[in-house]
């Protein structure tokens, strides 16, 4: 199966190389800057990853270029997802229905994708970035599609991948990207301000970092297994690390407005 791909970001790079290093073709990439694309077509020619010596994957920033895949991976931003598909219909495979489009977006409908013959998504559960690799086999992907044609080819994907998938609808596929969110953005966001209080000492947060992830997964409900002084109602300790944090409001309210919102969910689950 021959896929091409549309756009050189973090998760782009990421599928289009794991893509070809299990065997998949990849006959081109396409970007809106070409150096950006050439540099990824460069990558994926290297014997590393096309072990199976694969045609070379081109570079291009017209979209013809597409012409005759049975996919294309469209891995742009959600509010570039337009433009793109406004560019596809100038491809014959794509307007008569022999080549599949798919965006990768959680958060974008598949209904922008409608006016072609044969469409769907491919939404990779996972963060993704250019300078960290990872092992595809730990990506949950979650699947939406027009037809069975266009059904097989994904799950063809995930298959060779060895991936774990899900059929979701949009509306579902939304309700994990914002829980995906919560997970991910938002606890990265705040490891970032714990970053900011232990400065040298952080790296000793990575134990207690895993065991919160780890349990908070293993029993049901991670409200179930919360500790600390809010879940507690210890409001001496809070006060107390309150004070510490005066000379930075935004770590202030951050811890504020958490720890009441922890003891609240504490109150509730003791009354049940």
């Amino acid at each position: 199966m021959k896929i091409s791909v549309y756009g050189t970001g973090n998760a782009g790079f990421r599928l289009a190389i794991s893509l070809k290093t299990i065997g998949f073709d990849i006959p081109c990439v396409v970007n809106r800057t070409y150096d950006s694309a050439k540099q990824l077509a460069s990558i994926l020619n290297k014997p590393e990853y096309n072990m199976l010596n694969l045609p070379d994957t081109i570079s291009s920033t017209e979209v013809e270029i597409m012409e005759g895949s049975d996919l294309i991976l469209i891995c742009v931003s959600d509010d570039a997802i337009q433009n793109v598909l406004d560019g596809l219909f100038k491809i014959p495979s794509v307007i008569n229905g022999y080549t599949t489009v798919c965006h990768i977006s959680g958060g974008t409908s598949i209904d922008v994708l409608s006016l072609f013959p044969s469409y769907g998504v491919f939404y990779p559960l996972m963060t993704l970035s250019k300078n960290k690799p990872i092992d595809i086999k730990l990506v949950p992907f979650l699947l939406e599609y027009s037809d069975l044609n266009s059904g097989d080819k994904l799950k063809l994907m995930c298959g060779k991948m060895g991936s774990e998938f899900s059929e979701a609808d949009s509306v579902e596929r939304l309700r994990m990207h914002i829980a995906a969110v919560f997970i991910s953005n938002f606890v990265n966001y705040l490891s970032s301000l714990s970053y900011d209080i232990s400065a040298q000492n952080h790296v000793y947060l990575l134990p207690l970092a895993i065991e919160t992830i780890r349990k908070a997964f293993l029993y049901g409900n991670p409200a179930n297994v919360q500790t600390g002084p809010a879940s507690r109602g210890d409001l001496i300790t809070i006060n107390k690390h309150l004070e510490i944090l005066k000379s930075n409001p935004e770590h202030y309210r951050v811890y504020e407005l958490l720890s009441n919102y922890i003891i609240n969910q504490s109150t509730q689950l003791k009354r049940k």
